[in-house]
């Protein structure tokens, strides 16, 4: 059976919370840490304050009353480099132990984790923002939590959102009369065709550089299958879902293929439905803060909010 990992974060746990829920087709384990940047767990990589035992460097009031030049400053500066220096061999060493057990705990995290996972068949991760934020970066510090996690952690991010497997669940939302249509992909036409039979009107918008003739092809077959006419915009300029602004009258149902998370939500009508194809978590955020009365679904959501088994 297929697995998908989601990893989110979870206050004042000890170790990772594993929670194994099989579905219909495949087995979702959903994992709880509690890391922030530099942290894992227990074992900070960055600590705010002097470590036990550290020597603190005196303040330099005591400095300002010396003559510059004077034995006494000359003292004073040699007590202050030999008391940083020490701190600083602290440092290392707290981040060098700190490593090691960030290292040690994330293997025993992969040995919990390996019963749960059947080899013969596809595995991937999906990481909740907050998650990614801390494990995963682009430039990654030599020694930090992002470059540890990834010398043990060698399973691929989930990448398929838009394919028909992960869309079609979530079209049981799909539930209203009128639609809105938000970008292209492989899947989009078969979703148009899925919620067909209960359609009173349908509006597709679409970025220029994604228009396609058979698009238009297929606006001209639905008609003539449907007997709806679907409302096709094509709109211009980079980014055109970041300067959309949606408003409608009464609720519609939204299937969101763009990816977009700056699009205006407080032009919706209450009771919309809001499906959002690829998982966009700060549209998710703003949906709860913009769009009262309304709802929004995505794969990560459902992820999430599972029931325990």
């Amino acid at each position: 059976m297929d697995t998908i990992i989601y990893f989110y974060k979870k206050r004042d746990l000890k170790k990772p919370d594993i929670e194994a829920i099989p579905l219909e087709d495949y087995l979702l384990l959903r994992v709880g840490l509690d890391v922030a940047e530099g942290r894992w767990f227990s074992c900070d990589l960055l600590p705010e304050t002097a470590l036990p035992g550290m020597p603190l460097a005196a303040g330099k009031q005591g400095a300002g009353r010396m003559e510059a030049g004077s034995l006494r400053a000359k003292i004073w500066r040699s007590r202050q480099a030999r008391i940083l220096k020490k701190a600083q061999r602290q440092l290392e060493r707290h981040l060098r132990e700190t490593q090691v057990q960030i290292h040690r705990e994330i293997g025993e995290f992969l040995d919990r984790l390996a019963p749960l996972v059947d080899e013969r068949y596809e595995c991937s991760c999906v990481y909740a923002d907050g998650v990614r934020k801390c494990l995963i970066c682009q430039e990654q510090a030599e020694g930090g939590l992002p470059q540890l996690w990834q010398q043990r952690w060698r399973i691929p991010e989930f990448d398929a959102y838009l394919q028909w497997r992960w869309v079609e669940p979530l079209l049981k939302y799909a539930t209203l009369s009128c639609f809105v249509v938000l970008g292209v992909s492989d899947s989009a036409a078969s979703a148009v065709l899925y919620c067909a039979r209960h359609m009173k009107s349908l509006r597709w918008l679409v970025g220029e550089k994604d228009y396609k003739e058979e698009l238009e092809d297929f606006v001209e077959e639905f008609y003539r299958e449907y007997g709806l006419a679907i409302a096709l915009q094509i709109l211009e300029g980079e980014r055109a879902f970041g300067r959309l602004l949606l408003e409608t009258t009464e609720p519609v149902c939204v299937l969101d293929f763009t990816g977009e998370s700056g699009i205006a939500l407080g032009g919706l009508a209450k009771g919309s439905v809001w499906i959002d194809f690829r998982s966009v978590e700060e549209k998710a955020r703003r949906f709860r803060e913009r769009a009262e009365g309304s709802n929004y679904f995505s794969m990560k959501e459902a992820w999430k909010r599972l029931p325990k088994p």
